[in-house]
């Protein structure tokens, strides 16, 4: 037998598949560069050459995740415009007044009334000056 292969069979050693290679770019948030006279990805980061197909499935991913975010804060956003710090009181109160089962208490006499009664309001900076002075005559109390 003959060792040596004819002249006109070509032997094929250009290519060859190395399966053990690890990826290059190991970068955890990676920001793509697109080269468009080359037709090439790669990370900005370390300067690693991306498959194209990682790439697109990458920012597939964070724009789902981006997504999620803008929703996320849209709804933060609505429950920021809708608090209203003073109305928190008001709301306890018709809670605990619903259905007649609670009624308020004075908070001078501690007397139970009715919210109906209420018929008239004061300004805040006259009845400051009425709740300090009455504090300060019932201190012993």
């Amino acid at each position: 037998m003959k060792e040596s292969l004819p002249k006109k069979i070509v032997s094929i050693d250009q290519i060859r598949i190395n399966r053990g290679i690890e990826k290059i770019c190991k970068c955890d948030n990676r920001r793509f560069m697109i080269d468009t006279k080359n037709r090439r990805i790669t990370c900005q980061s370390c300067g690693a050459v991306v498959d194209p197909y990682e790439a697109m499935y990458e920012l597939a991913r964070n724009g789902e995740r981006l997504q999620e975010q803008v929703s996320n804060l849209l709804e933060q956003r609505k429950q920021i415009a809708n608090y209203k710090p003073w109305l928190v009181t008001i709301k306890k109160l018709e809670k605990d007044y619903r259905g007649r089962k609670m009624l308020p208490n004075c908070p001078r006499c501690s007397e139970p009334f009715y919210l109906e009664e209420l018929t008239h309001w004061t300004g805040k900076q006259y009845a400051d000056a009425r709740i300090k002075r009455w504090k300060e005559e019932h201190k012993d109390n």
